[in-house]
């Protein structure tokens, strides 16, 4: 016998198909796969039912309808631990400096100027070559990360030169991206990250159209940065085929209400490639109150909503729907990523460095750390803490794509659950309608 999958979420709003029959939007939270289905087989997922064996059995193929019975959860967890347990790749996310050009009022960490030193770069070196050399891994991928990371462009640049020779020495593939507010790029040094250090993708944040994102993102210096980070984007996108980026826009009370004015201007400065992928998010709390500023549950999940069809409307590109399940939730839930702090501390979680009052949450030091895995973090244990319903998050239905949110988060007593939770049949609609649907 069989029952439709707890993870399968029909869509509300029945459609006319291009083909001109009516069909309804179906999501498979489990493997992120999208479906129009027709109104039976609508129905049948919505726990109508039974259809024919031979329709009954199709459904289960695709994982739209399992055995009745079937632990559901259990599987996404065990998923879960598998994949990190089993991962071919290592992930270092690296801090070169603790300093940010930027005073962004709901940042969270504490800047301070200095960059690493020699020595800490030797010793990081070291740690990056014996990665590469153990053989347990494929490819190691680099993230530089912040504070601001191009304000230790040098160190990039060094860093970048030893570890894409360890890897080659080694034969294991080498990726890079970069996380950065953008005011410090430029042609040049693109074309050196991108040829020299191998930086294949860059996400950027701009909080809306240029009098928003200069107001809520001003330079310490004085005076914003919209107009620079747009043509620097601009500019690599004609230099550099294969360089990808994705613009973050954070959202909260001062900007909700600009996503038109925003992907107008986004499109009009010649953004709206394929390249570039666009998406909101909610202010997020960095051991710091951004209560003032952030929009509450309900308001963010529609607010969303506004936000990706204003990208859709202006030709960008944006994910309706997530495309893939998150078994791995963050770099904190797995000991083959760290992250390297600019003062040489080693970290599980990236929202503890330079965050005051988390410094001692350190796993380790490159002087002191042993080769092979990170040493286990506060949050390697979230596989079990999902399994032991900790958080709740066991019988949530989003579960495979949301993969708990974030750990620390939980921990510290907040709910960080995602909009998706609350406007995914609003973003099935609009999945539809941009595959050519028009609702009845």
């Amino acid at each position: 016998m069989f029952q439709p999958s707890r993870y399968v979420f029909v869509g509300r709003t029945p459609f006319r198909h291009p083909a001109g029959h009516v069909v309804r939007p179906v999501l498979q939270a489990a493997t992120a796969r999208v479906f129009l289905v027709d109104p039976v087989t609508a129905d049948r997922l919505a726990g109508g039912t039974a259809l024919p064996d031979d329709a009954e059995r199709a459904l289960h193929a695709a994982g739209l309808l399992v055995e009745t019975g079937t632990d559901e959860p259990a599987a996404v967890i065990a998923g879960s631990r598998r994949a990190v347990a089993d991962t071919r790749e290592r992930r270092f996310v690296v801090m070169p400096t603790s300093w940010c050009n930027m005073s962004c009022a709901y940042c969270g960490q504490e800047h301070t100027r200095g960059a690493t030193t020699p020595g800490h770069r030797d010793l990081l070196t070291a740690r990056f070559a014996a990665t590469v050399h153990s053989g347990r891994y494929d490819t190691v991928r680099v993230a530089w990360f912040g504070a601001e990371p191009m304000a230790g462009y040098a160190v990039i640049r060094d860093l970048s030169r030893r570890f894409t020779a360890a890897a080659d020495a080694a034969g294991v593939r080498y990726a890079a991206n970069m996380v950065t507010n953008g005011a410090l790029l430029d042609a040049r040094k693109l074309a050196a990250l991108h040829g020299e250090g191998r930086l294949r993708s860059i996400e950027v944040t701009l909080d809306g159209p240029a009098a928003a994102h200069d107001a809520s993102r001003p330079l310490k210096r004085g005076g914003g940065s919209f107009a620079h980070v747009v043509r620097v984007m601009a500019g690599a996108l004609a230099a550099h085929a294969d360089l990808t980026w994705r613009v973050r826009t954070n959202v909260g009370v001062g900007n909700a209400h600009l996503a038109d004015e925003f992907a107008a201007a986004m499109a009009g400065a010649g953004l709206a490639d394929p390249r570039v992928g666009f998406y909101p998010a909610p202010l997020h709390p960095w051991g710091n109150d951004v209560a003032d500023v952030a929009l509450d549950r309900a308001r963010m999940a529609d607010t969303e909503l506004e936000w990706l069809a204003a990208y859709a409307r202006h030709g960008l590109t944006t994910a309706l729907l997530p495309t893939r399940p998150k078994k791995v939730v963050c770099v904190a839930v797995t000991p083959h990523a760290e992250v390297v702090a600019p003062d040489g501390g080693l970290y599980s979680c990236t929202e503890q460095p330079l965050v005051p009052g988390f410094a001692d949450r350190r796993v380790a030091t490159l002087a002191t750390v042993a080769d092979g895995p990170r040493p286990l973090g506060e949050f390697d244990d979230w596989a079990d803490a999902l399994d032991a319903d900790e958080t709740g998050c066991r019988g949530c239905r989003i579960l495979p794509l949301c993969g708990g949110a974030c750990p620390k988060l939980w921990r510290e007593g907040h709910v960080p659950c995602p909009p998706l939770k609350h406007n995914l049949a609003g973003r099935l609609d609009l999945y539809a309608l941009s595959a050519g649907c028009a609702p009845l």
